[in-house]
């Protein structure tokens, strides 16, 4: 349609609209017409033109309307097409800067320091959700060879070393048990973010590759729920080292649980949570496992508390557990209260090295620690949280377990670390002979990483272990690792 000019009726000029929809011009047109056409009773020219100027710009300001809701339509569905040909998956890259190399910033509860390659968060954005998903892991092979006697071939686990000799069939092994998948995901809320973890890895103690669950966690702002690490125990303090399971009197325990957490700035916070029970009695000596008939008693959950306090060198976190263990045959039943402080934490002397240290203490926390929880002979012997003392009655079981690791950077390729662990059980005068007395531990590695997202390293790692009636076993063990991060 051609375009209208100016005009002058009457010596007035009229605008007619030159843009916007063809109907609209029309539209504008006949009703310009139709005004000039009618008479209106006692009206003047200049009226009926002013009356028109009024509808032509009442007419502008509809269309100026229906234009921006044009217009607002195609973003939205622009918007829904990039959303469409976005890829699903954009790397993200790291801005935040670690303190030192060693020990950066406090990680929240997300895994040991030889896990953590220096690789940047890799999300994928959900259609139609403001939820951020993240999947990884890795792929790790172990290759071992041990000296001395072990149960557990895929970790060096002191409190499986064997007393027997000739009790395994052959010294080496490879195994790929260190593997595992993640699934993380992010979702902000009006309630605060709302994160969740699932996440497995393949270890088994024979060396095979197997399905082993590690977290299943959720939380919503202060609040979680699910299974993961307790909260009495303190995964940054894990040293750099190599072999799975760790130093002997680690606190290390993943349950399922209910907690809330609340930050205090600066990376400090405190905590409250309430855990899954389950007491590890030992068995009295003059009393065929066989043949018992007994149940442990679980009232009620187990507590416990922390409070972190960062700093700039570090951070050093306190927690508190409190255990109300028990147990019960056809005859008689008895009930026993436990507790244990644990005190963790790293330390930067400089750029390149870092202290990590943890001290527990307490009665009735032994399945809390890496060796107690898990001895060999358990299935003779029992547990080490509370057993029956001379007179019969139920009492905890005391243990105080400790240990101190060097961590040191080479370069920006190499680490080592280097450390000793002990724990150290107070027997009770029934507890059977093979019983759990104590245990040390003790590595040196040096880790080289190829690229950022590769790990090749060596560790010599020597444990001992030492029975109630004064039996003495030791290892030697050497490992060579291999991870590859995805």
């Amino acid at each position: 349609m051609a375009e209208i000019h100016p005009q002058r009726l009457n010596g007035v000029a009229v605008q007619s609209p030159t843009k916007g929809p063809a109907f609209g011009t029309a539209l504008g047109l006949a009703l310009t017409l139709m005004i000039l056409a009618t008479p209106v009773q006692g009206a003047t020219v200049e009226e009926r033109l002013a009356a028109l100027e009024r509808r032509i710009a009442e007419l502008e300001q509809q269309l100026k309307q229906k234009d921006a809701e044009i217009e607002r339509q195609l973003k939205l569905k622009n918007a829904e097409i990039a959303a469409i040909k976005r890829p699903l998956t954009t790397v993200k890259t790291q801005t935040e800067e670690p303190r030192s190399k060693l020990n950066g910033r406090l990680y929240h509860e997300y895994e040991r320091p030889s896990y953590r390659f220096k690789t940047p968060p890799k999300s994928i954005f959900l259609s139609d959700s403001e939820t951020t998903l993240q999947i990884g892991g890795q792929i790790w092979l172990d290759a071992i060879y041990n000296d001395g006697e072990m149960a557990n071939r895929g970790a060096f686990q002191t409190s499986s070393i064997l007393f027997e000799g000739n009790a395994s069939d052959d010294d080496t092994l490879l195994s790929a048990g260190q593997s595992k998948l993640s699934f993380r995901s992010h979702t902000p809320t009006e309630h605060g973010d709302m994160t969740t973890r699932f996440e497995f890895d393949m270890f088994d103690a024979d060396g095979n590759a197997d399905f082993n669950l590690t977290h299943l966690w959720g939380e919503l702002g202060s609040w979680g729920a699910g299974q993961t690490f307790s909260g009495f125990m303190d995964i940054n303090s894990f040293p750099n080292i190599l072999d799975y399971w760790g130093p002997s009197a680690m606190v290390f325990a993943r349950h399922p649980q209910i907690r809330y957490r609340r930050s205090l700035g600066n990376g400090s916070s405190w905590a409250l949570g309430i855990e899954r029970s389950d007491a590890d009695l030992a068995l009295p000596v003059y009393i065929d496992p066989a043949s018992l008939n007994y149940s442990e008693q679980n009232d009620w959950p187990d507590a416990s508390a922390s409070y972190t306090y960062q700093f700039d060198q570090g951070y050093i976190k306190t927690a508190l557990l409190l255990r109300y263990l028990g147990y019960k045959t056809t005859q008689q039943e008895d009930k026993v209260w436990g507790w244990g402080i644990n005190v963790s934490g790293t330390y930067d002397l400089g750029y390149s090295h870092s202290l990590k240290f943890q001290l527990a203490n307490g009665k009735g926390i032994g399945r809390y620690l890496n060796d107690p929880c898990c001895h060999y002979y358990a299935d003779i012997t029992g547990g080490s949280d509370a057993g029956l003392d001379g007179n019969g009655e139920l009492t905890a079981i005391g243990a105080t377990a400790g240990f101190i690791y060097l961590d040191k950077q080479w370069n920006d390729s190499y680490t080592s670390s280097i450390g000793i662990s002990y724990v150290d059980i107070d027997n009770i005068i029934t507890q059977h002979p093979l019983s759990f007395n104590n245990s040390l531990y003790s590595t040196v590695n040096l880790i080289y990483n190829p690229t950022i997202m590769s790990r090749l390293g060596i560790e010599l790692q020597y444990g001992e272990l030492q029975n109630y009636q004064g039996d003495k076993g030791d290892n030697i063990r050497l490992q060579t690792s291999f991870g590859f991060k995805y």
